[in-house]
């Protein structure tokens, strides 16, 4: 078997590659997969359980734990590994609430995802945050409903061409295309004053939905940040260690890559009951929804929407886990593999099966092909930090 005389570095990333110098023959890499281990997924099977047992967003306890967990794993295979805190300002949901008022009735909305019959974490889903949108501006907003269709920019020329005025509106505009980030930036760009996102069903639904198939259900709520940045937004360029310098928020919101207007992420089923308050000219056909779906009008209004949205910023302790294999012959020479960690809700998916079968190929490294030269970095960051 021919050895492998360099580094491998983990970075952030929500991808595993492999950059390998020298190779071994085709039929080395036959065997590995007839090997009977790999018919037994219980290894691979158990970090993934480990990892979402509860929600274990950024900054959070739950999240520091599975940083143990992932570590106590790497030494666990007698690699030198190690943390690395760094302070990152955070942002964490305080209220929110979305009225829309029209002649015939109030609407109130929820705002909150149904847990299912029969769900086995239903003890600990209250731990799971209110859904809302990392980085989000804080504020209120209260205007006539526009349909913007995914948000783009091409949607609100559309929204032009029928002479559909979104100034001082309240967009709404469906998850798909684009950046959930540049569904915010383009609404305040043409003068709206808040944005509801939605997961529409004709793009993320079915006839049946989890646990009975893979499609949001009606109350699923997709949530993300809208942040458009790297890094920490009061660190631009550099480490959050310590008592290093930061942004104020007043140079943050010049940068141009935080929302200046509130929003909030709405379910589908949310998303249904506006669309049939909106007036106005019919959407064009490739802005409507799905089967039974009502017809999708452009507005504005009549009904009138109030979101507001109340965030907080703190700064918050993150934790990277980072191990080594040095390369004997070329020790300056690198393999870069990583993946993040915490998760907006439990994470079985987005990120915790990447960070599962990262802790699986550490496996096979040292236990099939015994190479030097690697170096494993398990971040903690959903955003690019």
């Amino acid at each position: 078997m021919t050895k492998l005389t360099f580094f491998t570095f983990i970075v952030l990333a929500t991808s595993i590659s492999f950059i390998f110098l020298e190779t071994p023959p085709k039929s080395f890499y036959h065997t590995l997969f007839i090997s009977d281990s790999f018919s037994d997924n219980s290894s691979i099977a158990n970090h993934l359980y480990t990892l979402t047992k509860r929600p274990h967003v950024a900054g959070s306890q739950a999240n520091a734990d599975a940083a143990a967990y992932v570590l106590s794993i790497f030494t666990s295979c007698n690699i030198p590994s190690h943390l690395t805190s760094y302070d990152v300002a955070l942002t964490y949901p305080v209220s929110r609430s979305l009225t829309l008022k029209s002649s015939e009735k109030t609407i109130k909305f929820g705002l909150f995802q149904e847990i299912y019959d029969g769900d086995p974490y239903a003890e600990v889903a209250n731990e799971v945050l209110p859904t809302f949108h990392a980085y989000a501006r804080s504020g209120t907003a209260t205007g006539p409903v526009v349909y913007a269709n995914y948000g783009r920019v091409e949607d609100y020329a559309t929204l032009r061409e029928m002479g559909v005025n979104v100034s001082n509106t309240v967009v709404l505009a469906r998850y798909g295309k684009i950046y959930r980030g540049d569904i915010v930036h383009n609404a305040h760009a043409v003068g709206a004053i808040g944005v509801l996102i939605f997961t529409d069903k004709k793009d993320y639904g079915g006839e049946k939905w989890f646990p009975d198939d893979k499609w949001m259900p009606p109350s699923g709520v997709q949530v993300g940040s809208v942040y458009d940045g790297i890094g920490d937004p009061t660190t631009p360029g550099w480490p959050s260690t310590g008592e290093c310098e930061r942004l104020s928020d007043e140079e943050v919101d010049e940068g141009g890559n935080v929302p200046l207007i509130p929003s909030l992420p709405i379910s589908w089923a949310d998303g249904d009951a506006i669309i049939r308050t909106i007036g106005g000219k019919v959407a064009n056909v490739d802005w409507q929804g799905g089967k039974d779906s009502p017809i999708y009008r452009v507005g504005p209004g009549p009904a009138i929407a109030n979101l507001s949205y109340e965030g907080q910023q703190v700064i918050s302790t993150i934790q990277n886990v980072i191990a080594v294999i040095e390369g004997e012959e070329e020790p300056d020479r690198f393999v870069i593999l990583g993946n993040h960690r915490d998760a907006w809700t439990f994470g079985a998916v987005d990120p915790n099966s990447g960070t599962a079968s990262l802790l699986e190929v550490l496996f096979l490294q040292r236990t099939y092909l015994k190479c030097q030269g690697y170096i494993f970095h398990e971040s903690n960051m959903h955003i690019h930090i």
